[in-house]
Order: structure tokens, then C-alpha cells, then sequence
């Protein structure tokens, strides 16, 4: 199992040790580095990761308050130079904190502290609940090809059946285990499982094509190369 991630800190310095030590660890992909949390904002506009490595004290956004908005979407690492900010890593469901200066056993159990959350939910997580007009759904992951967005619904397409729930893609995205759905354009989330065949601009899958979104073609190349 890959580990997606990013890092967000101001000092240059501590994203080169981050950059390091994720080189030292085999399931451990760091995607980017940034110094602005309004930079990385705008990358996960775009892309989804599995955790996010976070300097509490950033100049443009409090730590806290970028933890407070990914909640839900991905496992947050809080890195401070400071023990008494532990208390807030917590508050905001952070699943660890890690002190400055970093050193790299430290930096590892946190990273096999993310594997072991993520790979309990991956393999216990068998169905979603969705709200479909006033009743709740259950959905089987296994049964979902794809899902489309239009204005403020999500259409969930399975082997046999169409769910409709509102909700939007990201909220929806936070849901699904990143191992077995990609999100392939704005409007479409796929099963991996269910892709037959890829093409330069659309999926053919087990059930029906999707087009694929430029902004989303280096997430699938990276898929083929897994």
C-alpha cells in the first residue's frame, strides 16, 4: 500500500529533511512540497492525498485552521517546534505531531502510524450510507463503476442500479478508499477495478466510458506505473 502525501512548512530547511527521511521510507510517496498554505490549497483543489505533513505556525493560515477544512479528507501530521501545540494537533483530530528538530525514528513511526490507520479502514470498509431524498442507502463498494457529478448531485452508477445523493465530490471522495477509487475529472470518480482500458482522453470500463480530465492524467499515469 502507497502512501500519498504532501508537506506543508515555511522553512525550506525542514521540507528538505521531510523530503529526505520520505525518500528513507518504501511506502511513503511525497507528492510535493510547499511553503504557502495557499499553494497547497490550490494543488489539493486538484489532487487527493492520503495525509498531510503540517507546520503548525504558518504565516498565511494557522496549521489548525487548514487541519479544521482537510478534516475528514485526509490524516494530518502536525509539525511544530513547540510541545505545548500537541494540544491543538489533537483538538483537530491530527492523527500525530512531530517535533522540531525531526529525527528520522520518530518521523517513521508516524509514518507507520498513518499505514496502520489507513490499512484498517481500506480493509474493513465494505459499503458506504448516502442520503437519497429522505431515506439512507446502502452502497457496496464493490458495486460502484463510477460516479458523476452534476451541479450539486452525485450520481452513483452500480453493476444494476443509479443512487442519487447530494453531496459534493469532495465530501464524497472522503468516503472512498483512495487504494480502489480515483478521481479521473471534475465530474467523475472511478472504481479502479472496473477500468478495462485507458485512452488519451477517455476510460472504458467495466460498464461505460468516462472522459478523462487533463488536470487528472498524471493521476492515472502514476496509477499504471503502482
Amino acid at each position: 500500500m502507497k502512501i500519498s502525501c504532501i508537506a506543508i512548512d515555511d522553512e525550506p530547511a525542514s521540507l528538505a529533511v521531510i523530503e529526505q527521511y520520505a525518500e528513507w521510507v518504501p511506502f511513503l510517496a511525497l507528492k510535493q512540497t510547499f511553503v504557502s498554505v495557499k499553494e497547497a490549497l490550490a494543488f489539493l483543489k486538484n489532487e487527493r492525498v492520503d495525509c498531510v505533513f503540517l507546520d503548525v505556525k504558518m504565516p498565511d493560515l494557522p496549521g489548525t485552521e487548514l487541519a479544521r477544512i482537510l478534516r475528514g479528507q485526509t490524516q494530518i501530521i502536525f509539525i511544530t517546534a513547540y510541545s505545548e501545540y500537541a494540544v491543538q494537533g489533537f483538538e483537530v483530530q491530527a492523527l500525530d505531531y512531530l517535533l522540531k528538530p525531526i529525527e528520522f525514528d520518530r518521523f517513521l513511526q508516524a509514518a507507520n502510524r498513518v499505514h496502520a490507520h489507513l490499512s484498517q479502514r481500506v480493509e474493513g470498509q465494505s459499503s458506504i450510507f448516502v442520503k437519497e431524498g429522505y431515506d439512507w442507502v446502502r452502497v457496496s463498494l464493490n458495486e460502484i463503476q463510477y460516479i458523476q457529478s452534476d451541479t450539486n448531485l452525485l450520481f452513483i452508477y452500480e453493476q444494476n442500479r443509479r443512487v442519487i445523493t447530494r453531496m459534493t465530490m469532495t465530501e464524497m471522495l472522503s468516503l472512498l478508499p483512495s487504494e480502489r477509487f480515483i478521481r479521473v475529472h471534475k465530474s467523475f470518480i472511478v472504481a479502479i477495478e472496473s477500468i478495462q482500458k485507458i485512452e488519451r482522453h477517455q476510460l472504458t470500463l467495466t460498464k461505460g466510458n468516462v472522459p478523462i480530465g487533463e488536470l487528472y492524467r498524471e493521476g492515472l499515469e502514476r496509477l499504471l506505473l503502482r
